[in-house]
């Protein structure tokens, strides 16, 4: 570790020479006119190229004056090349934001195309200001009985990046594989990818050791130990991720479903390893709720495509009224309202006589339970109109307040 330190300390020397200083330079520059040309001339030209146009044009002229002066310009050109990759790549996920949603677009940028250009900026900076192989034998210490140097170990970060990163395709497809199969139609094709993936990963990174020389038996009772430490330290996240693994494997809940939380509907947008985002209809709202709550609790769900809603509403009637009559009256009129279900239709139920009159229990079917407390409440508004029309009385509650007996007397 100490010989790399000084190895590092050792590029100080070279890149404050003015040769270094005068290429660095010019890329902040060249950065600096591209932002501003595209803060000038951005908002008039509806020109996506823009700011790469710019930057190919300022750092050209800068990268030809250098060799008109004959001074060095590698760097400069590495890291304009970067640059401009970097800003070529922006462009093509702008214009495949078209076709691909904002959830994948992130992961290309930010998984996949600056960790490539960070990485192959690395390696040719490397070897401007070093070589290679000089550098990757230099030793870091003794780890699990391997002697471990700085080549050993970024083989081992990137073989960990790229299992972590593009295992995740794959992974699916294999799942859909199995899937198909082994006929498991209630069971998610994500819990499957996953569970592949983890095991993907997991023996990799153990092959990876094993190339390296670490000792597996010694690394197996370092991760025992850990998985019980955090075991202890992190058991709700734990849970949180046994049970959206399971949620997943179940097939129970999926996006797209709604279910009741808090006397409220919402519908399952995504479904993660610690917990579930909701959203719910009545203010706008995304809730992220702990995945161990689904299995801690009931659960009302309405799978996709099954989102019928069989609701109801009480009124209350002058008790002196034909039960009859008010039953099919009740059904007349909510059936006629707009959104109740005419493929189902409504029933009325005497419940009894109550302190307010005769309740009565009306059910109808809506066809999605975001609807249930608008068509409940025009059911009921549509309930009222037509009793005042027809002049039937809904009575009010009353309380009768009974006096003691010696103040009755005065």
């Amino acid at each position: 570790m100490n010989d790399l330190l000084s190895q590092i300390m050792g590029w100080l020397p070279m890149l404050s020479r003015p040769q270094v200083l005068v290429q660095l330079a010019l890329v902040a520059l060249t950065i600096v006119g591209s932002r501003l040309v595209t803060h000038r001339y951005g908002g008039m030209v509806t020109f996506w190229p823009l700011e790469l146009t710019a930057t190919v044009v300022v750092g050209g002229l800068g990268c030809g004056l250098l060799a008109i002066a004959q001074q060095p310009m590698a760097l400069a050109v590495l890291l304009l090349s970067v640059l401009a990759c970097l800003q070529l790549s922006e462009l093509l996920l702008r214009q495949g934001a078209r076709w691909l949603p904002e959830d994948q677009i992130q992961p290309l940028r930010h998984l996949l195309i600056r960790p490539f250009l960070v990485g192959v900026l690395l390696w040719c900076l490397i070897e401007l200001l070093d070589t290679r192989d000089e550098l990757a034998l230099i030793p870091l210490g003794h780890w699990m009985g391997a002697n471990v140097n700085v080549g050993d170990m970024t083989r081992l970060v990137v073989v960990l990046y790229l299992l972590m990163v593009s295992s995740g395709p794959p992974s699916l497809g294999v799942a859909w594989l199995l899937k198909r199969g082994f006929a498991l139609e209630r069971v998610s094709v994500r819990a499957i990818g996953l569970m592949v993936r983890y095991a993907v990963i997991t023996l990799g990174t153990v092959a990876v050791l094993e190339t390296i020389g670490f000792n597996s038996t010694a690394l197996f009772a370092i991760v025992g130990g850990l998985s019980v430490g955090l075991g202890f330290g992190v058991k709700e996240v734990f849970g949180n991720f046994v049970s959206g693994l399971w949620l997943l494997f179940e097939g129970s809940l999926r996006p797209g479903d709604i279910v009741a939380l808090d006397g409220d509907f919402c519908e399952v947008r995504r479904l993660g390893l610690r917990a579930t985002r909701l959203w719910r209809e009545r203010d706008n709202a995304e809730l992220v709720i702990p995945n161990q709550t689904f299995f801690n609790t009931s659960t009302v769900e309405f799978g996709v495509g099954r989102t019928l809603l069989h609701t109801q509403i009480t009124v209350s009637v002058d008790p002196s009224q034909p039960i009859s009559t008010i039953k099919a009256l009740l059904e007349e009129i909510a059936a006629a309202v707009p959104g109740v279900d005419a493929d189902h239709p409504p029933k009325a139920h005497m419940l009894g006589i109550g302190d307010c009159g005769a309740d009565y229990m009306l059910k109808f079917w809506i066809h999605s339970p975001f609807e249930n407390r608008t068509l409940c409440g025009a059911v009921f508004q549509a309930v009222v109109e037509r009793f005042q029309v027809l002049g039937i009385e809904l009575p009010n509650p009353h309380i009768v307040v009974e006096l003691p007996s010696d103040q009755t007397s005065t």
